[in-house]
């Protein structure tokens, strides 16, 4: 009998049978490499689905009434308080294969429960994270600078992580003083400092940061730039000689530029702190006969020029700043993403999935303009 034909048989033996249960689907999710799984209580069960390559998949439908048991029991695995129903909550598991998150949200029909697996990707290297050799290489050549701000942006499930991560390890391994500020921490790396905010306690990333300046670091993580004080305190950490690595939301390299000139920074400490700009989405492979299986990153390294750089002064809005990022060499994610349909890496069908159907209009261009006599 195998792992997912043993959930029936768990469920019928009621509240005894979820702890079993649980693991049960847990190994499932490992077992088909899933990023998460969701145990979402509805009208008449409780639905598990499990996130495979960024693609939603039913994996069982459950008792509606093991409900609050099945969330007591992930309450319990995270440490969470099982008495409180009315809360969102948020803790970190361990179990024999790896480590992850599980939070859990009040709905409807009881309480929701996400987890969160980290993948066991190496970290040891940034060629194993599977970017085009022109992005591994730019990327190297920003980390052996001593300082300035290096940005990485992508929606959430972009493997922003795990491209940090192991930026980090590569700089730890360098003799250098590595601390981070997390929301919270994903992933504990020997050689590094690192530290969980409690925004309730007061311990966010704009106290942290002014605080972690007195530590004598070298490189400072920021898990996320949320507001002008964090943005305006990592960009002046970049000019006094700290390299900063940190994640902003935007949908693009030059965007994360132009978020930060819409926060009211002044354009000098970008001009001044910003040396690359990172922006990653995860696409699926096509599937085809010994060839790797999963998703690999497309990227956009944008490393600052002169035109990025007079745009910037000139406080340009995003589509000049990328005009002015192309001229300076930037390789778009869409010529990217273009090369990969073009090479079989992909299909137009999975770009379009992962990156929304304005890619498509974006590669068109590209391609008009990489033509001849364009």
């Amino acid at each position: 009998m195998g792992i997912s034909d043993s959930f029936p048989k768990l469920a019928s033996c009621g509240p005894d049978g979820v702890p079993a249960l649980v693991d049960a689907l847990i190994a499932e999710a490992r077992r088909r490499r899933a990023s998460d799984l969701h145990l979402e209580p509805g009208k008449t069960c409780v639905l598990a689905r499990l996130r495979v390559d960024g693609v939603l998949e039913q994996l069982a439908e459950l008792p509606l009434a093991l409900a609050p048991n099945l969330a007591a029991r992930c309450k319990i695995l995270a440490g969470l308080l099982t008495y409180r129903l009315d809360i969102p909550q948020e803790g970190g598991f361990h179990d024999t294969i790896g480590e992850g998150r599980i939070s859990t949200f009040p709905v409807v029909y009881g309480e929701k429960v996400v987890f969160r697996f980290f993948q066991s990707e190496r970290l040891d290297d940034l060629a194993n994270l599977g970017f085009d050799s022109g992005i591994v290489g730019g990327l190297m050549q920003a980390l052996d600078l001593r300082d300035g701000m290096l940005l990485v942006t992508g929606p959430s499930g972009s493997g922003k992580t795990t491209t940090i991560y192991t930026c980090l390890q590569r700089l730890a391994a360098a003799g250098r003083q590595v601390c981070t500020l997390e929301d919270p921490v994903e992933r504990e790396i020997a050689g590094i400092t690192q530290s969980s905010i409690r925004p309730a306690a007061g311990f966010d990333f704009a106290c942290g940061l002014r605080s972690l300046l007195r530590q004598d670091p070298d490189v400072i993580m920021i898990g996320e730039i949320r507001d002008r004080e964090t943005a305006e305190s990592a960009l002046r950490a970049g000019l006094t000689g700290h390299m900063v690595i940190a994640t902003i939301h935007a949908s693009s390299a030059s965007g994360a530029a132009s978020r930060l000139l819409d926060m009211g920074l002044e354009p000098y400490l970008l001009t001044g702190s910003l040396r690359a700009v990172l922006h990653q989405r995860l696409v699926r492979r096509t599937i085809q006969a010994n060839e790797q299986y999963g998703r690999f990153p497309l990227a956009e390294l944008l490393i600052p020029g002169k035109r990025f750089r007079q745009a910037m002064l000139a406080r340009a809005d995003t589509d000049a700043l990328e005009d002015a990022a192309m001229a300076d060499g930037l390789v778009s994610l869409a010529e990217a993403a273009r090369l990969a349909v073009t090479t079989g890496k992909t299909t137009l069908e999975e770009v379009v999935r992962a990156l929304g159907a304005e890619i498509a209009v974006k590669m068109e261009a590209v391609r008009d303009m990489a033509s001849p006599g364009k």
